[in-house]
């Protein structure tokens, strides 16, 4: 899909901006550095009353996964939280509608999923502000959640993302799933999932898409409820970790 414009790098390490979404980038960028009066929520495990529980898939879209990861949650019937790689949004934007037309919620995870620490400030707005536009021009729905590739985020990424307006959600469930085989994804989900727990899925190994129906089943039969991630920060109760602190 065309994109209306281009953003690269020149030879002195500075940002070119063309025209259409390049520009957009330019004052959006502008715009991040002025809105100072955001806060950014990192979001690991919420403490609810109810037993609540949201899956989150990274670096989709996926040709070969996303599809199967949709319908495994349509049978379910439950809603989870995708979050989307800027080029892989770009590169499949069908896919992306299709997940927004399921009604799961979209959030960001950068534009080239690099580590956001390794990166310039104009760097890490441009990382966020690309797929931010992209996820608006594709489903016209706007994001604030985003969480860092890897994990990896410091006190300057914190502050570049806070200027943006962005909640930074992090998670309380890993089960390593880009290298465990099924039944440890499962094993690894199930024994550790609590209420308000976050669970961090991979949008892409295929035991992970085998792992998910069971771990579904298993957690239904205990109780436990699944929404979207930003239906758990509204229902979420507890301690928060807020940065910057007041």
């Amino acid at each position: 899909m065309s994109t209306g414009g281009k953003v690269r790098k020149s030879v002195s390490g500075k940002w070119e901006v063309g025209s259409g979404i390049g520009r957009a980038i330019s004052l959006l960028s502008k715009f991040c550095f002025a809105a100072t009066f955001y806060f950014l929520l990192s979001t690991s495990c919420l403490h609810s009353d109810d037993k609540i529980i949201s899956l989150t898939f990274h670096d989709g879209p996926n040709p070969k996964s996303t599809p199967q990861l949709l319908k495994i949650l349509d049978d379910a019937n439950i809603k989870a939280t995708f979050f989307v790689v800027g080029k892989m949004a770009e590169k499949y934007p069908e896919l992306l509608r299709e997940i927004h037309k399921r009604g799961h919620q979209i959030a960001n995870h950068t534009y080239n999923h690099k580590n956001l620490t390794t990166l310039s400030t104009t760097e890490v707005i441009s990382e966020l502000s690309r797929t931010r536009l992209l996820i608006k021009e594709i489903t016209d729905v706007d994001t604030y959640l985003f969480t860092p590739p890897g994990g990896h985020y410091n006190s300057q990424v914190i502050k570049e993302a806070s200027s943006c307006g962005y909640k930074m959600a992090l998670w309380s469930v890993f089960p390593e799933d880009h290298r465990n085989t099924s039944p440890v994804i499962y094993e690894k989900v199930v024994s550790n999932s609590r209420d308000g727990s976050v669970v961090l899925l991979h949008n892409g190994p295929p035991d992970t898409i085998d792992a998910l129906p069971k771990i579904i089943e298993k957690l239904k039969a205990r109780g436990f409820k699944f929404t979207t991630l930003s239906e758990l920060l509204k229902q979420g109760k507890g301690k928060h970790i807020v940065y910057p602190r007041d």
